[in-house]
């Protein structure tokens, strides 16, 4: 067997679970009732588990669908059914001739389709006259716009009315069913057939018996014919469809503990929000703080820079004085470098006198000695010698 395609979130795949997987396999599993012994086509017959499943009641089947990738998967998985072929073609261009089925199937098909009426018409071409189809379309009233939901790979969704339209001009007799995944309680006789079917439906607390379910349906399941008489007979049953398994208590049961582990991070979420609105509280109250010292800080600054204007202010007035004093202290050097040099020359001249007063002292001595000398005898006596000297030399 080869692998699965990859689930793109529309086209279904087997190994989906929950809602989905009971919404196509009860489609088929119907399919399969109303087709049996009959010549099948199942357009968009996708990855082929709902073909391979109408094959084994039916005389012949043939799946068609666009995707060759999805095909060639279908061919290796189901080919070994010898009543089931799969051709790749457009549901729009069917490649075969006309009147060659007993039987078609279209399941989630035309809402993908813009071009519906060619695609009915090539529909009632490869039918016989009294040939079947069932068809499948979500109510656009309920899956689209009570939701207010878009799914992008829909072309063109249809209300009720408008499939009506469509499918009336080519299918003149249309047996209309409801399909919606609901949730019931059963209650059955566990060793007996059950024999009849009872609906109970609680509305305020008011418990009545109903003919069918009382809810708007999600989709709707046409089966169309241009012979009346072609319609099955079976069809206003109401069709139940579960699995051994129970695949939708699981995932009920799976999506409950997610439920739970989600309420638990909400509860662990609001408890962290409250403790950061406890710490946002803190920082904002550490601002504020901040604020204030900045505000205090600021007004600090201000008076700052107003004591160092007027210490500014002080010190170019005292750098004025200082220059005046020093201009003053120039002055007076210049001044006193004046005097130096004044009493330079009066000490230089002082000087000189002295040497002059003693040389005059010795001069004075010596005069004074001379004097003392010519006032004693042996001047008087020596000098009648010295002018005896200056003659002879005198003549000589």
């Amino acid at each position: 067997m080869s692998q699965s395609p990859s689930f793109t979130g529309e086209r279904f795949l087997p190994e989906c679970s929950g809602e989905i997987w009971y919404e196509h396999w009860h489609r088929y599993a119907l399919a399969r009732q109303l087709s049996s012994h009959c010549t099948v086509l199942d357009v968009a017959c996708g990855e082929g588990y709902g073909a391979a499943m109408v094959a084994e009641t039916a005389y012949k089947v043939v799946g068609v669908d666009l995707s060759a990738d999805v095909i060639q998967h279908a061919k290796n998985n189901y080919g070994h059914h010898p009543n089931l072929q799969f051709v790749i073609a457009s549901c729009e261009r069917l490649p075969f001739s006309d009147a060659s089925f007993d039987f078609a199937i279209s399941f989630e098909t035309i809402e993908h389709i813009e071009t519906q009426k060619e695609f009915i018409s090539e529909l009632t071409r490869v039918l016989r006259p009294d040939g079947v189809l069932i068809l499948s379309s979500p109510n656009k009233r309920l899956y689209s716009d009570a939701h207010d939901y878009h799914n992008e790979f829909h072309v063109r969704e249809l209300y009720r009315n408008e499939l009506e339209e469509l499918l009336h001009v080519a299918f003149p007799h249309i047996f209309w069913l409801g399909q919606k995944l609901l949730f019931h309680s059963a209650i059955w006789s566990e060793n007996q057939a059950c024999v009849t079917t009872e609906y109970l439906v609680n509305d305020d607390r008011k418990v009545t018996v109903a003919s069918h379910p009382s809810v708007e349906p999600m989709y709707y399941i046409a089966v169309c014919s241009r012979n009346p008489s072609m319609l099955p007979t079976a069809l206003n049953k109401l069709s139940l469809f579960s699995d051994s398994a129970e695949m939708v208590y699981q995932d009920y049961a799976k999506q409950t503990r997610r439920v739970m582990e989600l309420d638990q991070l909400l509860k662990d979420r609001e408890y962290l929000i409250v403790e950061r609105d406890n710490f946002l509280s803190l920082r904002t109250q550490q601002m504020e703080e901040r604020e204030r010292l900045i505000v205090e800080r600021d007004a600090l600054l201000d008076m700052r820079t107003k004591q160092l204007g007027e210490r500014d202010e002080e010190l170019n007035t005292r750098t004025g004085q200082l220059s005046e004093r020093t201009e003053a202290l120039n002055s007076c050097t210049d001044q006193l470098n004046e005097h130096k040099e004044k009493i330079i020359k009066l000490n230089a001249l002082l000087t000189l006198r002295n040497e002059r007063i003693a040389e005059q002292e010795r001069l004075n001595v010596a005069l004074n000695r001379q004097i003392d000398y010519r006032a004693g005898l042996v001047w008087w006596l020596k000098s009648p010698f010295r002018f005896l000297k200056r003659a002879i030399k005198g003549n000589s």
